[in-house]
């Protein structure tokens, strides 16, 4: 069975049957949506203890993060397991994480793929 399969307008996604991307030194996703065509796109985002995005992460349309398991730092502090973090149009940050963490990312679109 194939790890994405549509339905319509519905796709269903098999996370577990998706292969990891490395995109830096201790970065990893899975691509669970993307729309070429606006830039919209949901990922699945793990990264390493002690790993911290190396350069500075804008949102020019927001974006959305829910927080799975780990630690998410960013320059208001740490957020854990559960937390929903929304990053309203025009902010920026440069995250990282001490122990290791893994979480959801929304990207609303209308922005370039950067990472």
């Amino acid at each position: 069975m194939s790890a994405i399969r549509t339905h319509d307008l519905i796709s269903y996604v098999d996370t577990d049957a998706l292969e990891w991307e490395e995109v830096a030194p201790g970065a990893r996703r899975k691509t669970l949506f993307k729309d070429p065509a606006t830039g919209q796109r949901t990922l699945l985002v793990r990264w390493e203890a002690g790993f911290q995005r190396p350069d500075v992460d804008r949102h020019p349309n927001g974006e959305y993060v829910y927080i799975l398991n780990g630690t998410f730092v960013d320059q208001n502090g740490p957020s854990g397991p559960g937390t929903y973090i929304h990053y309203g149009p025009g902010t920026e940050h440069q995250p990282s994480t001490p122990d290791g963490c893994t979480f959801l990312v929304v990207v609303p679109g209308n922005q370039p793929i950067n990472r």
